[in-house]
Order: structure tokens, then sequence, then C-alpha cells
């Protein structure tokens, strides 16, 4: 069952590889419509002259010269007219040898970065990144900086926006003495910067939700027992039940993470006879326990119904129920204790469908003790998510 269970979980994740990835999200074209869908694999630096978005499983290609605005996912894409330098280069045999700016006009997508009374945005073209604020829904303002060559030798900077951030965006006095100084163009200074300025972040349309998830299923549990002599691996069935707390991070993506805590009841029964010569040891073994689980749960190959996932997890395996009936010499020479807890790894793997039922198999190994080993359980389980 393990091997059967490995196989799963190898074939399940060869495939997230192979798929093209779609996030939730819409446009909204230049007359103003909107169109929900799922949209597939959008990034700036790669942007594409089309976009495909996901209807019911039907896809469709639209032109982005048609669009106004897109969201993918938590990214957000809007196009816009601005001025911008295109002999900006990142490699120094072809820095300008001019110091001031060639603006020159553009329309294009431009990717919000922080959202808020100051709004910054970001273009690139050739692998530079041009930055540009926008104050009150007013005209959008470029960020002005280069790297040029001066005396063929010298590498220069000219860092105008500085004097932009301190003169129209926010007063020097409410950043400690020397911040300006180390403030960099680049996405991690420039979110900070902005972030701060407007008190919030609100570009990341994060809706993190707590969800209550229950399973009912069928297990089949291992325990071995290290009694004198060896005995072969036994198996017991039992029906098992699994009430969880999951929080997903950001409910709005359409393969979000979540992470989950869970009860899982384990149970488990067996006869056991040690053969002597002059009289044989019967032991009764009878262990129940709850099994306390945390972990991480990452979706993937989702549509608008139905999600896959993967689980990760670690637990500890709580007896609530340990009895193991011996003959007294046996429990002199080789004494039994199951009543204390052990830690447990607790992978699975599921499909949520319809946004509700759930489907799932766990692999849960206790770690060995000193007097117990190859304590496991394979479930498979159906559920319901409220």
């Amino acid at each position: 069952m393990r091997s059967l269970f490995t196989l799963l979980i190898l074939f399940v994740f060869a495939n997230v590889s192979a798929q093209s990835k779609f996030e939730i999200g819409y446009y909204i074209d230049q007359s103003g419509n909107k169109f929900d869908g799922e949209i597939a694999e959008l990034a700036l630096q790669n942007f594409p002259s089309d976009i495909k978005i996901r209807k019911r499983g039907v896809v469709e290609t639209i032109s982005v010269g048609e669009l106004a605005y897109i969201q993918y996912g938590t990214l957000i894409f809007e196009k816009k007219s601005f001025e911008y330098d295109p002999s900006a280069r990142l490699d120094i045999s072809n820095f300008s040898k001019e110091k001031e700016f060639n603006l020159v006009n553009k329309t294009a997508f431009l990717q919000l970065l922080v959202n808020g009374e100051f709004k910054l945005y970001k273009y690139l073209e050739n692998g530079v990144a041009t930055y540009f604020y926008e104050i009150s829904a007013q005209k959008l303002t470029t960020l002005k900086y280069k790297k040029y060559v001066e005396h063929a030798v010298d590498i220069k900077e000219n860092k105008e926006f500085i004097n932009q951030l301190i003169n129209d965006v926010q007063g020097e006095s409410s950043f400690k003495e020397g911040y300006y100084d180390a403030l960099k163009y680049n996405d991690s200074d420039l979110i900070e910067y902005f972030t701060k300025i407007n008190g919030k972040n609100n570009t990341m349309k994060g809706e993190s939700k707590l969800l209550f998830n229950f399973f009912a299923g069928y297990s089949s549990t291992t325990l071995n027992i290290k009694f004198i002599q060896d005995f072969p691996t036994n198996n017991y069935q039992h029906i098992t039940v699994m009430p969880e707390l999951e929080y997903v991070l950001n409910n709005n993506l359409m393969d979000p993470t979540s992470f989950y805590l869970n009860l899982k009841y384990r149970s488990f029964k067996s006869n056991y006879e040690e053969i002597f010569v002059r009289e044989n040891w019967y032991h009764e073994v009878e262990y129940q326990a709850l099994l306390l689980g945390v972990g991480v749960k990452k979706y993937f190959l989702s549509s608008a119904n139905n999600k896959f996932y993967g689980k990760l997890g670690i637990g500890i395996d709580m007896p609530i129920k340990s009895n193991i009936i011996s003959p007294p010499e046996s429990l002199v020479i080789n004494p039994i204790y199951l009543n204390r807890g052990k830690v447990a790894f607790t992978p699975g793997v599921g499909l949520k469908l319809f946004k509700s039922l759930l489907v799932e198999v766990n692999y849960d190994y206790v770690f060995d003790s000193l007097v117990t080993y190859d304590n496991t359980s394979l479930t498979f389980k159906l559920g319901y998510t409220f």
C-alpha cells in the first residue's frame, strides 16, 4: 500500500509541470466591458501580444490591443500612456553617454505594484525597468533614473527620481536621515517606499478564508510490536473520521496555499501467539489513538470548479486506548507500553470537486518507538467543506 501511495504522489506531481497555469481573473476591454474567467500565465517580463482566457472549459484567445485592464490572480496590468527613456540599457557596453533623459511617448501595459493614493507602476523593455507614480488619478509621472558613461570609463548614475520623491510624493522629514541616499531604483525599495506612504498595500487583492472540512473514510492500519518473537505485519481495517480546519491564504488565487489543523481517529486490533516448548504465550492487542496533525496544503491543476491538492504535515499520535493482554511471565521479561505519544509524518493528495466535495488519500507514518514499528495508516476519505 505504501508503494501504491508513492506511485500516486509521483504521478500527480509529474503532471503539474505539463499543464498550462491558469489563474482566476478577468479583463476589461476598451469599451469598459468586464469579462470573468481563468487567464493563462501572464508576466510583465514576457508580456504577450494576446492572452488566453478559459470559460467553462473553452479557451479563447484575445488580442491585448483590444484590452484596457487585466487581472491575473493577484497581478494587475493596466494599459497606460507614458514617457520613458528607451536608451537605458543593462549591459555596460551599451550605456548612454548622456546624463540627460531622452523621453519618448508610448502606450503599453504596466504592472500595478502598489495601489492607494500614491500608485506605483512598472514597465519593462529589454530587461530594463522603468517606474512611474500616479497621485489621485492624475497624469502618470516617470520616475527618472539611468546609468551612463562619463569620460568613456566612469559609470555614473542620474538619480533624479530621489528629488521627485522628496518634492512630489513625500517630504524628506518623514524618513530617517540618510534614507534617500540608500534608496535604490528597484522593486523592493520602491514598493516598500510607496507602501509606507500609503499606509497599506491594496494591490494584492487577497481574501483569506477559514474553511471547516469534515471527512469520513476507510483506513488500513498496521502496527508491529516488538515481542520476543518476530511476527509478520498485520493489517486492521476500520472506519475513520477526521474534522479539519483549513486557513486559505488567498482564496482569489486559482492555486492557493493553505495551512490546516486536523484530528484523525486511528485503530488497530490483533492477536499474537508466541511459540515456546513448554507453553505458548497469547497476546491480545487493542490500540486506538487520535492523530493531531498540522501542515501545509498546495492546490494545483485547478479550474473554477475542481482543484487538485497535495498535503504535507506532521503530527502527534496520542493513544486513547492501549490495551495489551499478555501472560504475566511475558510482561516481566518484555514489558510493553503503548500509551505514549509518538511523532508522525502525514502526506496526502486530494481533489476538491464543485468547490465543496472532497476526495482524499492520506498516508500516516508514525515513527518507531522502543516497543513499536511499522505503525502506519493508508486512508481513503470522502469529505465536505463548509
